[in-house]
């Protein structure tokens, strides 16, 4: 007669750090036309738009064609804050790597310990700036007109300078006002859009809405894209020929 074997059951210590992680790929660093193409391929979609809204207007469904003119202005604006967040990882990665003069701003910006450690360690590569900057910046909106001015401002691109191009006045300082106004007005649109259903929290009713305002509105946010896409095409070829 056999004995049956004995099972161990005893406990054993739980094997620790046993996986191993997988290589993190680092964030693609786009050229200036790859950064500009996909703004403007975004956008080409979001016009494509017109055509829907226009066939639910012809069909008598007005309401139904006013929501997607809404929807057309918060995926404009999101188009160009990620538009600014690509923008910002480009120019601040030439300033990091001496190919452009730093900007006033570049002076203070913020880099945590447990980053300068990575720098530390990777003497002979400076992806780590680039990877900083890209989980950085992606928590961040740059949509008010306070939080564009102090990013263009940061980046080398120039709030000022960037109003005069998008929208030219007499002098400097109307193009500014001008700049101002127009980015304060079409953000607050897009908040009453994306949070409250474009409707007033003191009456509750919704603002009416034409295609007129969002051709303006897109117009608007291409002018800006435009120009600052230009500055920085400019500075690149500074660079490149001192």
């Amino acid at each position: 007669m056999h004995m049956a074997r004995k099972r161990n059951l005893a406990l054993t210590p739980r094997a620790e750090n046993k996986r191993t992680a997988p290589p993190v790929e680092p964030p693609v660093q786009f050229t200036l036309p790859q950064i500009m193409q996909h703004f403007t391929e975004s956008m080409t979609s979001v016009k494509a738009q017109y055509d829907v809204a226009d066939s639910l207007m012809n069909n008598q469904k007005a309401e139904n064609c006013k929501t997607v003119w809404r929807s057309q202005i918060v995926f404009a604006e999101g188009l160009l804050d990620f538009f600014i967040h690509e923008i910002s990882k480009y120019c601040l990665f030439r300033m990091f790597t001496g190919s452009w003069d730093k900007s006033e701003k570049y002076e203070s910006f913020k880099i945590p310990m447990s980053k300068v450690e990575q720098a530390i360690a990777a003497t002979e590569s400076k992806d780590w700036f680039f990877a900083y900057l890209n989980e950085r910046f992606s928590r961040d909106v740059f949509l008010s007109k306070d939080n564009m001015k102090d990013q263009l401002n940061l980046i080398g691109i120039g709030f000022g300078p960037t109003m005069e191009k998008a929208f030219p006045a007499p002098n400097v300082e109307k193009s500014r006002q001008k700049g101002n106004k127009i980015i304060e007005s079409q953000f607050k649109r897009r908040n009453e859009i994306a949070h409250q259903n474009d409707r007033s929290h003191s009456t509750a009713e919704q603002n009416d809405i034409t295609k007129e305002y969002v051709t303006e509105y897109i117009s608007n946010i291409e002018k800006i894209v435009n120009a600052i896409y230009q500055i920085a095409v400019e500075k690149d070829k500074m660079s490149n020929n001192p």
